[in-house]
């Protein structure tokens, strides 16, 4: 393909991100869902040439695209409310742990708070976010004050940050994986990871660039570092402490067990400072139930058995159904311990079995699946983000309403596209087996 169309795609796709960051709203489908594609479809070109473009200018303007949504108040997330006001109510001395918005409402004048409560997505909720967040809120909030749109730059600064550490993380590893090192650009110019994460301020930049870096410490044999960076991990997402299982394998049970006593050990140091007693332990976890046995969004396998459980009972059997899903994520998640499976890619299996099962599915959950494509040789996570997008479709009516044939056609596609590979997977594993047991006779065949 000519050089001067991969340019034109790169400044093609540079105006889609001024125009999804700067003009699109959530409730306009259409425009969002089809600059979007736009996106996809130049990032998928880009990234079946890259080898007619230099790979660092690429990766240069992969970062160019992320600060270019720098200054930019997010449009199709509104959680980022919710940071800044756990970081406000940190300064006015007030525990996010301890009280709902709505509490503290009652409790402060403070005109900024006035400003937020009204925006804010759960005002009845406990805060849920680790330490690592909040002290990031807190920071934000100490350099913005009452500004929002600076409390934003701050904020996006410091997922820009994690982002180019991740990007440079995966460079190494897939060097040290002996890897074709251009992989990166899977997740470099993604676009789903460029807007949910840079664009719409979301802290799974600093649980992927955390864990990647566990991986790093590891492969280099500082296994106490690494267990530290898997704490931070944590401490942005609890998601990753479903990993521990996986360091037997890695590092034998002797060093897992010391591993992971020193991992918890020092992820409860960090958030006994806002973490402290069993009254917040127990905000935290009413609103962990609260959130996973009451909401559903974008759900593959939990939408067909609420359908199934409407159908057979009459009513929403959320609360079963949950139920049931998380006792197959276990067994899924076991199964996975199981396998001979390194930590990259046992990682990837562990977030595919917990999304399929899971009641919620936002598009920037995918994103660490993303991170951990360039590590093994499926390509449906990378489908799946393509296709996630639609589920925006949910926040084009008043009162938001999901489409669950549009839900279906993404689940549909994935499903079909990851057997697709499976089997082929599966073909060529059989075929290097041939090769190395009788080569004569594969090439007689």
């Amino acid at each position: 393909m000519p050089k001067w169309i991969l340019y034109s795609l790169l400044l093609l796709s540079f105006g889609a991100y001024i125009l999804i960051g700067y003009h699109i709203e959530r409730g306009n489908f259409i425009q969002l869902i089809s600059v979007y594609t736009g996106l996809f479809l130049a990032s998928y070109i880009l990234i079946k040439h890259r080898k007619h473009v230099d790979p660092d200018l690429l990766l240069s303007v992969s970062v160019i695209f992320r600060f270019c949504l720098l200054f930019s108040i997010p449009a199709l997330s509104d959680d980022f409310y919710r940071f800044i006001w756990d970081g406000r109510i940190q300064q006015l001395n007030f525990n996010p742990f301890d009280h709902t918005p709505r509490q503290v409402l009652t409790r402060s004048s403070d005109a900024f708070l006035h400003q937020l409560f009204p925006l804010l997505n759960s005002p009845d909720y406990f805060s849920v976010y680790p330490q690592l967040c909040q002290s990031i809120f807190r920071i934000a909030a100490w350099i913005g004050q009452d500004n929002l749109l600076i409390n934003v730059i701050v904020l996006k600064s410091m997922i820009l940050l994690s982002e180019i550490s991740t990007i440079i993380l995966l460079r190494k590893l897939l060097n040290i994986e002996e890897r074709d090192k251009t992989l990166v650009l899977i997740y470099a110019l993604n676009p789903l990871v460029i807007i949910e994460l840079s664009g719409n301020i979301h802290f799974e930049a600093f649980m992927i660039s955390f864990f990647l870096l566990t991986i790093w410490l590891i492969k280099k044999n500082k296994t106490n570092y690494s267990a530290v960076s898997l704490s931070l991990a944590i401490q942005a997402k609890l998601l990753p402490l479903i990993t521990l299982p996986l360091m037997v394998r890695e590092l034998g049970w002797r060093k897992a067990i010391w591993y992971g006593v020193l991992c918890l050990a020092i992820t409860i140091l960090i958030s006994l400072s806002t973490i402290n007693s069993f009254e917040r332990i127990s905000n935290i976890s009413e609103s962990l139930n609260l959130y996973y046995g009451k909401f559903e969004f974008n759900a593959g396998v939990y939408t067909l058995f609420r359908s199934i459980g409407w159908w057979i009972l009459g009513y929403n059997p959320i609360n079963t159904v949950t139920k049931i899903l998380f006792l197959l994520s276990i067994a899924g998640m076991i199964w996975i311990y199981l396998k001979k499976t390194d930590l990259l890619s046992g990682f990837f299996w562990l977030l595919t079995i917990y999304l399929a099962f899971s009641a919620i599915v936002h598009p920037w959950y995918l994103c660490p699946l993303i991170a951990l494509s360039p590590f093994v040789r499926y390509r449906f996570a990378l489908l799946w983000s393509a296709l996630i997008p639609l589920s925006y479709i949910a926040y084009s009516t008043l009162p938001y309403s999901e489409n669950t044939f549009l839900i279906a056609v993404e689940y549909i596609l994935v499903a079909g596209f990851l057997i697709r590979e499976h089997l082929k997977n599966k073909d060529l594993l059989k075929d290097r087996f041939t090769l190395h047991r009788n080569p004569e006779e594969l090439r007689n065949n």
